[in-house]
């Protein structure tokens, strides 16, 4: 489960791209436990009625049949960030009983999560073969020149992309960026690949990779989202 962070007032929200959201944290905020809303008997009855229709949705598909039970729709989950997860078709009406102005919150997050995924997924792939094509220039170019190449001239060429796009000269975590700066990063390794097989040296590159960044929105810490929404580092 990839874990990202979400930013309510001042107060991390975990939750996953697939916008699965981590109930007992959210109900610690409200003094609250998940398993007093699980009780309910209007909750019991929205959940038989949610299995009951994704069996019958799955019955009218071509998909192979496997039992719908409720938990399809809540998970727990153990050590960091455990505890129990909500299925995002559960997470508003969780919300609402939490706080009506974090279900406010809540539904657009949700809505932002599933909007943006597949967005991020191509963006994500993207960014992976970018990496990989950047890589076999760099070692070909080294060995062109007689040069071996070690692991850190791998990372160094990663960290300049981080630093360019974040502001940091570290490893960073791709898992939680958005999809417009994941599509960014793909671009930064692209236009660096190029450089090193024109035997462009480091220090060029890096001024041409900070400014292709700057002019692209980055150059800033990955918790600065647009429209207010705060990422942080996933766990």
């Amino acid at each position: 489960m990839n874990i990202i962070k979400l930013d309510y007032t001042d107060r991390a929200i975990s939750t996953t791209r697939e916008a699965w959201f981590n109930a007992t944290e959210i109900a610690a905020m409200f003094g609250k436990q998940p398993y007093e809303w699980l009780r309910l008997p209007e909750t019991e009855r929205y959940i038989q009625a949610l299995c009951k229709r994704e069996a019958e949705k799955q019955a009218d598909s071509n998909t192979g049949k496997s039992r719908i039970t409720k938990s399809r729709f809540i998970k727990a989950k153990r050590g960091n960030a455990g505890g129990t997860w909500l299925h995002p078709k559960l997470a508003i009406a969780f919300a609402r009983w939490c706080d009506v102005d974090f279900a406010v919150w809540c539904d657009e997050q949700i809505t932002e999560l599933l909007t943006e995924q597949p967005h991020w997924k191509e963006g994500r792939k993207a960014a992976s073969v970018g990496y990989a094509v950047m890589s076999e220039i760099l070692q070909a170019t080294r060995q062109a020149e007689g040069k071996a190449t070690q692991s850190y001239h791998y990372s160094n060429e990663a960290k300049m992309i981080n630093a360019a796009l974040t502001g940091r000269h570290q490893p960073l975590d791709r898992e939680a960026l958005s999809a417009a700066q994941i599509r960014l990063i793909a671009r930064l390794e692209a236009r660096n690949a190029a450089m090193i097989a024109r035997g462009i040296s480091y220090t060029e590159r890096k001024a041409v990779i900070h400014d292709m960044a700057r002019q692209n929105g980055g150059g800033q810490a990955i918790t600065a989202r647009q429209r207010g929404l705060t990422r942080f580092n996933s766990q």
